[in-house]
């Protein structure tokens, strides 16, 4: 069976995350695991220089003062300054670098570990899903076989059997049809809940992307602080360790973590190549070339099939005028609403508009196929090269179509609705016939047909100038002439 999930940008791009976040992981552990050494070794060098000087302070105990003892003390004294300088190295080492880090990693891992199984429950919903359109379908085509069967068993039988005999064949036909009405319906439902299924998979994929980015953003800038504090503790050892701190000093310096944070957005950026995502479209019965309906029989199922689908793209079109209008009165007033909710309706749009292409392709194959049957001209659309065949045991359907990653999608919605609500003339535009709001002046290019309670009737004239005036009833705008 063909997988819709390996040629997914959207899995690649995270994968490929996941890839880069392992490597700095491991670097992280691999430091963690140096300091950890280095703070034992602190530690030990510390208690072991701690036993000379105590050695040293009993030996001068049982000794006469004098100037040489009293410079061997502070030799022990000494040396006692140094152990505890070491004591504190090791244990800010170990309370302020490593054991940080193990908290930080074990909640990453946890975070991870979340994140990939709510990938993985996504992509399973999708694979699921793809499976039950091909057994939905399976099962649809064979029951419509059998009561095509059925039903020219019916037809050949009329004037052969008794009364008796015919009823009880129309009571299996009828009983035949009921079934076979719901087949089409289940394998409908779930033709159209692979968008969704697919869309919360891919929506899945980016905001686990984020989760990651900034989990990694967080780990590089643990990185960084932990040089810097190793930085401070090693500059209190003076002027002996001066030449060996100036040397970590100068590559310490260096470190920029904005600069970091950029190199790592840049190499793991969203991929600028087109991305397309794949869904099944429906098949039916109807369109194999040559099955056992009649043409009439053929038509007439296609066209029910093509006035639901009409009535579904009439609805997605509504909504998306509706969100339109709600994106446009965002864009307009900025007090209007907050981003959460430009983002939340924009999301809807996205998903509105790929519902509506995705009717709108089983529209176009439908048509295209009645059309063949009615030997008129085949309907032109733009997602007729987007369209593939693949053949399985059966032949199955699919289109691709071009969907941006989310990140942009989002930002082409809100743009693209902005523009359509806010076409501001320029001081020309009046002359050339453009509308101006408020009392102006404007004049009809073309004849409309008003669709809504809100829009007008237009005549067009060549060179008759309308004046326009703009007022306000029932909180609804209305436009006289």
């Amino acid at each position: 069976m063909r997988d819709p999930l390996t040629d997914c940008s959207y899995n690649k791009v995270y994968k490929n995350l996941k890839e880069f976040s392992q490597n700095g992981e491991n670097f992280c552990k691999q430091v963690t695991s140096v300091l950890q050494q280095r703070a034992n070794l602190e530690i030990t060098y510390a208690k072991g220089l701690q036993k000379l000087a105590n050695k040293l302070s009993k030996a001068l105990q049982s000794t006469k003062k004098n100037c040489l003892v009293s410079a061997w003390a502070w030799v022990s004294e000494g040396m006692k300054s140094a152990a505890d300088l070491h004591q504190k190295l090791g244990k800010a080492i170990e309370l302020e670098a490593i054991k940080p880090t193990h908290q930080v990693l074990s909640v990453h891992e946890k975070k991870r570990k979340s994140l990939d199984n709510e990938v993985e429950k996504t992509a399973n919903l999708v694979l699921s899903n793809w499976t039950q359109q091909i057994k939905a379908k399976k099962k649809l085509m064979v029951s419509t076989k059998k009561h095509e069967a059925l039903f020219h068993l019916v037809e050949s039988s009329k004037q052969t059997v008794t009364e008796k005999e015919k009823q009880k064949l129309l009571n299996k036909l009828k009983k035949s049809t009921e079934r076979l009405t719901k087949e089409d319906e289940n394998y409908y439902e779930k033709n159209m809940a692979g968008c969704s299924t697919r869309l919360k998979w891919e929506n899945t994929l980016e905001n686990c992307y984020q989760s990651i980015l900034e989990l990694e953003k967080e780990r590089i800038q643990l990185l960084c602080n932990n040089l810097n504090q190793y930085s401070q503790h090693i500059s209190v050892f003076g002027q002996t360790l001066t030449t060996y701190h100036t040397q970590i000093h100068c590559a310490i310096s260096k470190i920029d973590v904005e600069k970091d944070i950029q190199a790592l957005v840049e190499e793991t950026a969203v991929s600028s190549t087109e991305n397309k995502s794949e869904f099944l479209l429906t098949d039916y019965f109807e369109e194999e070339p040559n099955n056992a309906m009649s043409k009439e029989r053929q038509e007439s199922s296609i066209k029910s099939k093509l006035l639901r689908l009409q009535r579904d793209i009439e609805k997605a079109s509504r909504d998306q005028e509706g969100l339109g209008r709600m994106l446009r009165a965002y864009s307009s007033d900025s007090s209007f609403s907050d981003a959460d909710s430009q983002r939340s309706t924009a999301a809807l749009m996205d998903e509105t508009n790929l519902k509506l292409d995705l009717l709108q392709a089983n529209s176009y194959k439908l048509s295209s196929v009645l059309a063949e049957l009615e030997k008129r001209p085949q309907p032109s659309h733009p997602c007729s090269n987007s369209i593939f065949k693949w053949k399985e045991k059966q032949t199955h359907s699919y289109v691709k179509i071009s969907r941006p990653f989310l990140m942009k999608r989002l930002g082409n919605v809100v743009s693209r609705a902005s523009s359509e609500g806010q076409r501001i003339p320029s001081s020309s535009s009046t002359a050339s016939g453009a509308a101006q709001l408020g009392n102006g002046l404007c004049k009809a290019l073309y004849s409309f047909q008003a669709r809504q309670d809100d829009e007008l009737n237009l005549e067009k004239a060549s060179n008759h100038i309308w004046r326009l005036k703009l007022r306000r009833r029932s909180g609804n705008e209305k436009v006289t002439l």
